[in-house]
Protein backbone atom coordinates (compact mmCIF):
# COMPACT_ATOMS: atom_id res chain seq x y z
CA UNK A 1 0.00 0.00 0.00
CA UNK A 2 1.38 3.40 -0.95
CA UNK A 3 1.83 6.02 1.72
CA UNK A 4 1.48 9.75 1.55
CA UNK A 5 4.58 11.63 0.54
CA UNK A 6 3.26 15.16 0.73
CA UNK A 7 5.99 16.20 3.12
CA UNK A 8 7.69 17.94 0.25
CA UNK A 9 4.80 20.32 -0.36
CA UNK A 10 6.04 23.45 1.36
CA UNK A 11 3.80 26.43 0.86
CA UNK A 12 5.87 29.40 -0.27
CA UNK A 13 6.61 32.14 2.24
CA UNK A 14 3.89 34.35 0.84
CA UNK A 15 4.49 37.90 2.00
CA UNK A 16 2.28 40.09 -0.13
CA UNK A 17 2.12 42.61 2.68
CA UNK A 18 -0.56 45.17 3.51
CA UNK A 19 0.60 47.25 6.46
CA UNK A 20 -1.90 48.96 8.73
CA UNK A 21 0.42 51.88 9.40
CA UNK A 22 3.46 53.19 7.58
CA UNK A 23 5.16 56.57 7.32
CA UNK A 24 6.65 57.88 4.10
CA UNK A 25 10.22 57.65 5.35
CA UNK A 26 13.13 55.24 5.25
CA UNK A 27 10.98 52.64 6.98
CA UNK A 28 8.70 52.44 3.96
CA UNK A 29 11.66 52.03 1.60
CA UNK A 30 13.24 49.43 3.87
CA UNK A 31 9.98 47.52 4.00
CA UNK A 32 9.69 47.57 0.21
CA UNK A 33 13.14 45.96 -0.16
CA UNK A 34 12.23 43.34 2.43
CA UNK A 35 8.97 42.62 0.66
CA UNK A 36 10.92 42.20 -2.58
CA UNK A 37 13.27 39.75 -0.88
CA UNK A 38 10.38 37.82 0.65
CA UNK A 39 8.53 37.66 -2.66
CA UNK A 40 11.62 36.51 -4.59
CA UNK A 41 12.29 33.90 -1.93
CA UNK A 42 8.66 32.84 -2.17
CA UNK A 43 8.81 32.52 -5.97
CA UNK A 44 12.04 30.52 -5.88
CA UNK A 45 10.76 28.22 -3.15
CA UNK A 46 7.49 27.63 -4.97
CA UNK A 47 9.14 26.80 -8.31
CA UNK A 48 11.58 24.31 -6.80
CA UNK A 49 8.81 22.75 -4.70
CA UNK A 50 6.70 22.48 -7.84
CA UNK A 51 9.52 20.74 -9.70
CA UNK A 52 9.86 18.22 -6.89
CA UNK A 53 6.12 17.52 -7.04
CA UNK A 54 6.50 16.32 -10.67
CA UNK A 55 9.41 14.15 -9.58
CA UNK A 56 7.39 12.83 -6.66
CA UNK A 57 4.62 11.71 -9.03
CA UNK A 58 7.08 9.68 -11.09
CA UNK A 59 8.63 8.26 -7.94
CA UNK A 60 5.20 7.15 -6.71
CA UNK A 61 4.63 5.46 -10.03
CA UNK A 62 7.85 3.49 -9.64
CA UNK A 63 6.73 2.54 -6.13
CA UNK A 64 3.56 1.03 -7.59
CA UNK A 65 1.13 3.85 -6.74
CA UNK A 66 -1.29 4.01 -9.68
CA UNK A 67 -3.67 6.51 -8.08
CA UNK A 68 -1.20 9.37 -7.72
CA UNK A 69 1.32 8.47 -10.43
CA UNK A 70 2.58 10.71 -13.20
CA UNK A 71 0.30 11.54 -16.15
CA UNK A 72 2.41 10.86 -19.26
CA UNK A 73 0.12 12.75 -21.67
CA UNK A 74 2.26 15.89 -21.28
CA UNK A 75 5.76 14.47 -20.85
CA UNK A 76 7.82 11.45 -21.78
CA UNK A 77 9.28 9.62 -18.80
CA UNK A 78 12.38 7.48 -19.23
CA UNK A 79 13.62 5.27 -16.38
CA UNK A 80 17.17 3.93 -16.28
CA UNK A 81 18.20 1.34 -13.71
CA UNK A 82 21.41 2.01 -11.85
CA UNK A 83 24.38 -0.33 -11.98
CA UNK A 84 26.62 -1.55 -9.19
CA UNK A 85 28.95 1.36 -9.92
CA UNK A 86 26.23 4.02 -9.48
CA UNK A 87 25.13 5.68 -6.24
CA UNK A 88 21.45 5.34 -7.14
CA UNK A 89 19.00 2.53 -7.88
CA UNK A 90 17.42 4.32 -10.82
CA UNK A 91 17.46 7.55 -12.75
CA UNK A 92 14.48 9.30 -14.33
CA UNK A 93 14.20 11.78 -17.19
CA UNK A 94 10.96 13.78 -17.43
CA UNK A 95 10.87 15.47 -20.84
CA UNK A 96 8.15 18.08 -21.38
CA UNK A 97 9.40 18.85 -24.89
CA UNK A 98 10.48 22.14 -26.43
CA UNK A 99 7.10 23.69 -27.28
CA UNK A 100 5.45 23.42 -23.87
CA UNK A 101 2.41 21.64 -22.48
CA UNK A 102 0.19 21.97 -19.43
CA UNK A 103 0.69 19.69 -16.45
CA UNK A 104 -0.72 20.21 -12.96
CA UNK A 105 -2.14 23.55 -14.04
CA UNK A 106 1.11 25.09 -15.30
CA UNK A 107 2.75 25.31 -18.71
CA UNK A 108 6.07 23.45 -18.80
CA UNK A 109 8.85 22.70 -21.22
CA UNK A 110 12.34 21.29 -20.95
CA UNK A 111 13.66 18.41 -18.88
CA UNK A 112 13.77 17.38 -15.23
CA UNK A 113 16.23 14.69 -14.15
CA UNK A 114 16.48 12.91 -10.85
CA UNK A 115 18.12 9.95 -9.19
CA UNK A 116 17.04 8.08 -6.07
CA UNK A 117 18.73 5.65 -3.74
CA UNK A 118 15.43 4.14 -2.52
CA UNK A 119 11.80 4.87 -1.66
CA UNK A 120 10.80 8.25 -0.23
CA UNK A 121 9.75 6.81 3.12
CA UNK A 122 12.85 4.68 3.57
CA UNK A 123 15.34 6.10 6.05
CA UNK A 124 18.53 7.46 4.39
CA UNK A 125 16.96 7.64 0.91
CA UNK A 126 18.50 10.48 -1.10
CA UNK A 127 16.74 12.05 -4.09
CA UNK A 128 18.81 14.38 -6.29
CA UNK A 129 17.11 16.50 -8.94
CA UNK A 130 18.34 18.95 -11.56
CA UNK A 131 17.02 20.81 -14.60
CA UNK A 132 17.91 21.05 -18.28
CA UNK A 133 16.51 24.08 -20.11
CA UNK A 134 13.41 23.74 -17.92
CA UNK A 135 10.64 26.36 -17.89
CA UNK A 136 7.49 26.81 -15.82
CA UNK A 137 5.05 29.42 -17.10
CA UNK A 138 7.11 32.62 -17.48
CA UNK A 139 10.25 31.46 -15.68
CA UNK A 140 13.33 29.44 -16.51
CA UNK A 141 14.37 27.33 -13.52
CA UNK A 142 17.99 26.26 -13.02
CA UNK A 143 19.67 24.51 -10.12
CA UNK A 144 19.92 21.28 -8.17
CA UNK A 145 17.74 20.00 -5.33
CA UNK A 146 18.56 17.23 -2.87
CA UNK A 147 16.07 15.63 -0.49
CA UNK A 148 17.37 13.30 2.22
CA UNK A 149 15.12 11.14 4.39
CA UNK A 150 16.59 11.64 7.86
CA UNK A 151 14.45 8.96 9.48
CA UNK A 152 12.57 9.82 12.67
CA UNK A 153 13.43 12.42 15.26
CA UNK A 154 13.28 12.01 19.04
CA UNK A 155 9.49 12.51 18.92
CA UNK A 156 9.06 9.76 16.34
CA UNK A 157 8.22 12.13 13.48
CA UNK A 158 9.56 11.65 9.97
CA UNK A 159 11.76 14.50 8.82
CA UNK A 160 13.62 15.39 5.66
CA UNK A 161 16.57 17.61 4.80
CA UNK A 162 15.94 19.73 1.71
CA UNK A 163 18.74 21.56 -0.07
CA UNK A 164 18.73 23.74 -3.18
CA UNK A 165 22.07 24.84 -4.66
CA UNK A 166 22.89 27.20 -7.53
CA UNK A 167 19.23 28.14 -7.95
CA UNK A 168 18.61 30.69 -10.72
CA UNK A 169 15.13 31.93 -11.68
CA UNK A 170 14.98 33.98 -14.90
CA UNK A 171 11.87 35.77 -16.10
CA UNK A 172 11.09 35.28 -19.80
CA UNK A 173 9.05 38.49 -19.73
CA UNK A 174 11.58 41.08 -18.57
CA UNK A 175 14.80 39.06 -18.28
CA UNK A 176 15.14 39.71 -14.54
CA UNK A 177 17.26 37.19 -12.62
CA UNK A 178 16.92 35.92 -9.07
CA UNK A 179 19.44 33.61 -7.40
CA UNK A 180 18.56 31.37 -4.47
CA UNK A 181 19.81 28.56 -2.27
CA UNK A 182 18.41 27.01 0.86
CA UNK A 183 18.84 24.32 3.49
CA UNK A 184 15.66 23.36 5.32
CA UNK A 185 14.26 20.57 7.44
CA UNK A 186 10.62 19.53 7.02
CA UNK A 187 9.14 17.53 9.89
CA UNK A 188 5.84 15.68 9.41
CA UNK A 189 4.05 16.37 12.70
CA UNK A 190 0.36 15.70 11.94
CA UNK A 191 -1.41 13.34 9.53
CA UNK A 192 1.13 10.62 8.78
CA UNK A 193 -1.21 7.91 10.10
CA UNK A 194 -4.15 8.94 7.89
CA UNK A 195 -2.75 7.33 4.78
CA UNK A 196 -5.51 8.21 2.32
CA UNK A 197 -6.13 11.75 3.55
CA UNK A 198 -3.24 14.14 2.99
CA UNK A 199 -5.46 17.17 3.62
CA UNK A 200 -4.92 16.89 7.38
CA UNK A 201 -1.13 17.01 7.06
CA UNK A 202 0.88 19.56 9.02
CA UNK A 203 4.63 20.19 9.00
CA UNK A 204 7.18 22.11 10.98
CA UNK A 205 9.79 23.83 8.84
CA UNK A 206 13.20 25.06 9.97
CA UNK A 207 16.29 26.32 8.20
CA UNK A 208 17.42 29.29 6.13
CA UNK A 209 17.76 30.68 2.62
CA UNK A 210 19.97 33.22 0.85
CA UNK A 211 19.74 34.89 -2.51
CA UNK A 212 19.91 37.99 -4.66
CA UNK A 213 16.70 39.78 -5.59
CA UNK A 214 15.75 40.81 -9.11
CA UNK A 215 16.94 44.35 -8.29
CA UNK A 216 20.34 43.08 -7.15
CA UNK A 217 19.93 43.15 -3.36
CA UNK A 218 21.59 40.38 -1.33
CA UNK A 219 19.31 38.89 1.29
CA UNK A 220 19.00 36.08 3.80
CA UNK A 221 15.98 34.54 5.50
CA UNK A 222 16.47 32.64 8.74
CA UNK A 223 13.71 30.71 10.50
CA UNK A 224 14.20 31.36 14.21
CA UNK A 225 11.17 29.40 15.42
CA UNK A 226 9.76 26.50 13.40
CA UNK A 227 7.09 27.53 10.90
CA UNK A 228 3.85 25.53 11.10
CA UNK A 229 2.49 24.74 7.64
CA UNK A 230 -0.93 23.15 7.13
CA UNK A 231 -1.91 21.66 3.78
CA UNK A 232 -5.48 22.99 4.08
CA UNK A 233 -4.31 26.54 4.80
CA UNK A 234 -2.38 28.66 2.30
CA UNK A 235 -0.79 30.78 5.05
CA UNK A 236 1.88 29.93 7.59
CA UNK A 237 0.15 29.60 10.96
CA UNK A 238 2.92 29.91 13.52
CA UNK A 239 6.63 30.52 13.88
CA UNK A 240 9.14 33.32 13.41
CA UNK A 241 11.73 34.32 10.86
CA UNK A 242 14.19 37.12 10.16
CA UNK A 243 14.58 38.88 6.81
CA UNK A 244 17.95 40.54 6.35
CA UNK A 245 18.48 42.62 3.23
CA UNK A 246 21.67 44.34 2.14
CA UNK A 247 22.18 47.74 3.80
CA UNK A 248 18.85 47.88 5.68
CA UNK A 249 17.77 46.84 9.20
CA UNK A 250 16.63 43.28 9.82
CA UNK A 251 12.88 42.67 9.77
CA UNK A 252 11.42 40.19 12.25
CA UNK A 253 8.24 38.37 11.23
CA UNK A 254 5.91 36.63 13.70
CA UNK A 255 3.23 34.39 12.16
CA UNK A 256 1.69 33.39 15.49
CA UNK A 257 -0.31 36.55 16.23
CA UNK A 258 -3.51 35.82 14.28
CA UNK A 259 -6.47 34.35 16.19
CA UNK A 260 -9.41 35.17 13.94
CA UNK A 261 -9.90 31.73 12.36
CA UNK A 262 -8.21 28.29 12.32
CA UNK A 263 -6.58 29.46 9.07
CA UNK A 264 -5.56 33.03 9.77
CA UNK A 265 -3.67 35.31 7.36
CA UNK A 266 -2.63 37.83 10.02
CA UNK A 267 0.99 38.27 11.08
CA UNK A 268 3.32 40.91 12.49
CA UNK A 269 6.54 42.50 11.26
CA UNK A 270 8.94 44.41 13.47
CA UNK A 271 11.51 46.86 12.09
CA UNK A 272 13.55 49.35 14.14
CA UNK A 273 11.46 48.38 17.16
CA UNK A 274 8.18 49.35 15.47
CA UNK A 275 5.46 46.70 14.99
CA UNK A 276 3.35 46.51 11.83
CA UNK A 277 0.38 44.22 11.35
CA UNK A 278 0.11 42.70 7.90
CA UNK A 279 -2.12 40.27 6.06
CA UNK A 280 -0.73 37.59 3.75
CA UNK A 281 -2.22 37.31 0.26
Amino acid sequence: MSMKTKLFILFALSLGIIFTSCKKDNTQENLSYSIEAAEDNSLSSALFTDALKQIEDVHLQQDGDTKNSFDTSCAIVTITQGTENDDYIWKAKIDFGTTGCEYNGRTRKGILYFTTTGRYRDSATVVKAWTDNYYVDDYKVEGTKTVTNMGRNADGDLYYKIEVNDGVITSTIDGSVRTWQTTRFNTWVVGESTILNWWDDEYDVSGSATGVTHSGKNYSINITEDLRVKILCKWIQDGNLEISVQDIPTIYVDYGVGTLTPCDNQAKATINGQDYTFYMN
